[in-house]
């Protein structure tokens, strides 16, 4: 098989000129299906199929087994449809399952509008960046001209900030929340980042911050899977996850990360024990690191 089939694999028999590519990953593409038609095996019923969807295709590895290939993309998608299902049961934000394909390796889930919780804290962090050094270069103005409107602009410009970072630290409460509540469902997601969460209603310019409650939702769930309530080792490895992709991902978030943890600890069943097992993992982490 030739390089340009391996990374680039034939679509669904039933793909259309009208589907678009969102991304395409080692194990999966994502396509954006302008309307589902009815060629799934098996449909849900909480999204409309006349709208927007998304279809997850896991495709066909070359470099694995064929029957190997099959059993482990058929149960994969089993266990993300499941996630899907018990934390769309338990009032957990996530796509709505709409139609599975296991033969094909297909999910076919609700289209959420919003941004990648990464997207919208790296931009607060460039924006409060930008105005704390156009301040700063304010008040290194010796001109006369510059000291008028300094102080009319101080006041605005420290509102800003302050508001900024106040939305920043909103969204991170509500992840350790969203979390939390997966836990509680006993769903382990398995790849916890600020890009597997969507912020479906990012403010406007003229929202109020202290008034704005961000809505999140969970995407992504090819790694999850379903665990006993005494799971608290794949919770605490869950909260590893996404507190390194804090830190990897947003310098100077460690207030961001104990905001997070203060939603868990309030919201989470098993949060005490959970976070117990948290530090054993760190120092397994930390070793890791170290020694390799």
């Amino acid at each position: 098989m030739s390089n340009e089939q391996l990374y680039h694999p034939p679509p669904p028999s039933y793909h259309t000129s009208e589907w678009k590519l969102l991304s395409q990953g080692a194990e999966a593409r994502i396509w954006i299906v302008p309307a589902l038609a009815a060629t799934a095996s098996g449909t849900g019923d909480d999204a409309d199929l006349n709208e927007v969807v998304i279809c997850k295709e896991r495709f066909p590895k070359s470099y694995r087994i064929e029957q190997l290939d099959r059993q482990i993309t058929k149960s994969r998608i089993k266990a993300e449809a499941r996630c899907l299902t018990r934390c769309r049961r338990n009032g957990i934000f996530c796509p709505a399952l709409v139609a599975v394909d296991v033969r094909k390796g297909c999910l076919f889930m609700e289209y959420l509008n919003g941004c990648p919780v990464r997207q919208f804290l790296t931009q607060n962090a460039e924006h409060v960046g930008e105005l704390e050094t156009n301040r700063c270069k304010r008040d290194d103005d010796p001109s006369p001209a510059s000291k008028r409107p300094r102080a009319e602009s101080m006041n605005g410009t420290v509102s800003e900030i302050n508001s900024k970072r106040t939305a920043s630290m909103n969204v991170a409460y509500h992840m350790g929340a969203l979390v939390a509540q997966a836990h509680n469902a006993h769903v382990i997601h398995g790849d916890l980042t600020t890009s597997n969460v969507i912020l479906t209603n990012p403010p406007s310019r003229n929202d109020k911050i202290e008034g704005w409650t961000p809505l999140l939702a969970l995407i992504d769930f090819g790694l999850s899977g379903l665990k006993p309530k005494s799971a608290h080792e794949d919770m605490a490895v869950d909260l590893y996850v996404l507190e390194r992709s804090f830190t990897s991902t947003h310098p100077g978030s460690e207030d961001l990360v104990e905001e997070m943890f203060r939603a868990y600890k309030r919201e989470g069943k098993t949060s005490d024990s959970v976070l117990a097992r948290l530090f054993d993992v760190r120092l397994r982490g930390r070793k890791r690191d170290c020694f390799g």
